[in-house]
């Protein structure tokens, strides 16, 4: 099995009966889309691909750091660790640090701002607001 696929597999094992906000669409969804975003914006690394699908696994789910590292490598580990939220800092830290992190890392949270922004459903002004921000400012950091 390739390692592409090895990640959508874990991803879907490991977010197994989670659900979007809306209750009703499987998390599952969500990963699959940053990483068809990221194929859009042109991304063809496996790395990168890899942790599109992994992201949300350490911070969402009991897979561990230890079992990334040991099947996708230092690599998806170091970008997925860049993408996952730290409980013990404030969201507007998180959207500030955004701007220290990989560029590989800003281009799975470019696809994945751009996922949250297409998710159906209602969306407070400051969800927007903060998110639209943040993809600007990772935009102009990269060259997509």
């Amino acid at each position: 099995m390739d390692k592409l696929q090895l990640a959508h597999d874990v991803m879907k094992s490991a977010h197994k009966g989670q659900f979007r906000k809306d209750g009703i669409t499987p998390y599952s969804i969500h990963p699959e889309t940053v990483v068809k975003n990221l194929k859009l914006l042109g991304v063809t690394d496996s790395d990168v691909l890899c942790a599109g699908y992994l992201h949300d696994v350490l911070e969402d789910t009991d897979y561990t750091a230890e079992k990334i590292q040991e099947n996708f490598g230092d690599i998806v580990l170091s970008i997925v660790k860049e993408l996952t939220f730290d409980d013990g800092i404030t969201d507007e830290q998180y959207w500030t640090e955004c701007q220290n992190m990989s560029d590989d890392a800003k281009r799975v949270k470019v696809a994945d701002i751009l996922t949250n922004l297409g998710d159906k459903g209602e969306k407070s002004s400051h969800f927007v607001t903060k998110r639209v921000e943040a993809l600007k400012r990772l935009l102009c950091d990269l060259e997509l």
